[in-house]
């Protein structure tokens, strides 16, 4: 599938072209190092058109989005639980 693109607002600066926030004091900006002070980033992206198959997987577990701390006991569901628990977006 190809990819599309669109201009979007910068997501680092709101779209300013300046970033305070991390050193900076009060009344100081930086050039913004994601959109170099234009205030918008080109977002290249596939459509999506459903959620796809992942093989090779028997059974899943959640997930917290950090590194998985295995002395925590999870529950594991099969595949077709996932499918079922977690429909696909439209």
């Amino acid at each position: 599938m190809t990819k599309k693109s669109i201009i979007v607002e910068c997501p680092s600066c709101g779209g300013t072209g300046l970033y305070t926030g991390f050193m900076e004091s009060k009344g100081e900006a930086v050039v913004c190092v994601t959109c170099g002070g234009t205030g918008a980033k080109e977002l290249h992206y596939t459509e999506f058109t459903g959620r796809k198959r992942k093989n090779g997987i028997s059974k899943i577990r959640g997930g917290s989005g950090t590194i998985l701390d295995d002395s925590r006991k999870s529950t594991w569901i099969s595949y077709a639980e996932f499918e079922q628990k977690i429909p696909a977006s439209k």
